[in-house]
């Protein structure tokens, strides 16, 4: 059995650039491409600070990548594209409003619930200056 990874083998820095300049970058495929499990990739990236640095950097890269992508749809007319760029740019999502806590708040009060007999003598004053009865 050989001996774990403690962490990144040397070249993993070019190699996860160039992964990540060319393609979309998954745990699994640059843990392929070093020759590493993945469970002891996910511990490298976990564990070394040099390896997760590394990892991040690529990330980066990939992140760089894709909204370069997206502005330049944009910019070409995608409404969507200018859409999803403007909210990965700014950290917009669409399940929360922004300024949430400072919003507009309505509060309804409602009264308690009462009986038929309740109802109808509450509304009998009301009824009868219309000239019309209630009845029970």
């Amino acid at each position: 059995m050989a001996r774990p990874f403690l962490r990144f083998p040397p070249g993993a820095r070019d190699h996860l650039s160039r992964m990540a300049e060319h393609g979309m970058l998954g745990e699994t495929e640059a843990a392929q491409a070093l020759g590493m499990p993945l469970d002891q990739f996910r511990r490298v990236i976990r564990d070394d600070k040099r390896s997760k640095q590394i990892w991040d950097d690529a990330l980066a890269i990939e992140r760089d990548r894709v909204l370069r992508s997206l502005h330049d749809r944009a910019v070409g007319g995608d409404v969507k594209a200018a859409t999803t760029f403007l909210a990965v740019k700014h950290g917009l999502d669409e399940k929360t409003a922004q300024n949430a806590s400072q919003g507009v708040q309505v509060v309804f009060r409602l009264p308690d619930a009462m009986s038929a007999e309740t109802y109808i003598e509450q509304l009998r004053p009301a009824l009868e200056s219309k000239g019309e009865t209630a009845q029970a």
